[in-house]
């Protein structure tokens, strides 16, 4: 495809269990035998120390446990996730020509309790909307009891409220694609392909 010099930002989001880390490898690999070199972020582009990769490779397996942050450690945390965003995405862009996320600031507007906020306010949301979007937002899904089957790391009333709030998160972007893993991987990792070479 080949990218231009302002590199692509392309955020994977979705529920846990959906496959999201499996199509990002795919992608990841095809890219890398055409020749492309892309880098992988997990949910921030670290800028500041404590959003890089701490190398330990832990899995959060209950991503729901842990005590929840009151109204101002929320709006603390929210500010400096805005900061990290603001000042580490177009440094990304500069220094490489595309960025794989898994996961992505949006990913609170669906799954807050996660990052230990148990929900967001009107107004709270309303400050995420200065988070630079992704040139791409990839909307990895599946049937709730397909993904009940691979991971039951939240309750299932949980993944099916997760699932349709993923799907509905991508539609209030304008460059946004959901892909149904269902069947093989490699299909679903296709239709991100073929997308992100419509992207030029």
């Amino acid at each position: 495809m080949p990218f231009d010099k302002n590199g692509k930002i392309i955020a994977f989001l979705g529920p846990d269990g959906a496959g999201k880390s499996t199509v990002i490898s795919l992608v990841k690999h095809e890219l890398t035998q055409r020749g492309e070199d892309p880098c992988y972020r997990y949910f921030a582009p670290g800028f500041l120390k404590r959003y890089r990769p701490k190398g330990d490779g832990s899995i959060t397996t209950k991503p729901h446990e842990g005590r929840q942050y009151g109204t101002v450690l929320v709006l603390a945390k929210i500010m400096l996730m805005l900061f990290e965003f603001r000042m580490g995405v177009p440094r990304l862009r500069r220094e490489t020509k595309l960025a794989l996320f898994d996961r992505y600031i949006h990913d609170l507007l669906v799954d807050p309790r996660r990052y230990r906020m148990d929900h967001l306010r009107l107004w709270m949301r309303a400050m995420l909307k200065i988070a630079p979007e992704p040139d791409l937002v990839v909307i990895v899904s599946a049937p709730a009891d397909v993904i009940q089957a691979r991971k039951q790391e939240v309750p299932p009333e949980e993944t099916v409220r997760q699932v349709a709030a993923y799907e509905a998160l991508g539609q209030s972007f304008s460059n946004a694609v959901v892909v149904r893993n269902i069947g093989a991987p490699e299909a679903a990792a296709q239709t991100v392909l073929d997308r992100l070479d419509a992207l030029g």
